[in-house]
């Protein structure tokens, strides 16, 4: 199976999804999967990656605000494809979880509360 008929599947899907991709997850979510394709008898698991924009609009941010984390180091993970930056699901989900945490610890509550 070609790689491109993988891509289109996953961007149909998306497209379904609608042009709205406000809370993504419920159309994203059956992406997260990874997909297993044999190629030459080897099997390798391709998992979808979103676009800066998508990831942007998918937290409903601006891209700007994923740009500026990444250049302090704070932002997710990802990888380019050219000069387009993608950012694979289990990294997107693994950062917001760091996030959490963080700012978990600099908010706690006082012990007497």
């Amino acid at each position: 199976m070609a790689t491109s008929h993988l891509i289109d599947t996953h961007r149909l899907r998306l497209d379904q999804c609608g042009s709205s991709l406000g809370p993504l997850r419920a159309c994203y979510g059956s992406l997260g999967t990874p997909v297993t394709m044999e190629t030459n008898d080897v099997v390798s698991a391709i998992e979808p990656a979103m676009t800066l924009p998508e990831l942007a609009a998918y937290l409903s941010v601006s891209t700007q605000a994923l740009y500026d984390l990444r250049s302090q180091g704070r932002g997710p993970r990802g990888f380019r494809v050219g000069r387009q930056l993608r950012f694979r699901d289990s990294e997107i989900q693994a950062w917001l979880a760091r996030m959490e945490v963080a700012d978990g610890e600099r908010h706690q509550r006082p012990a007497g509360l």
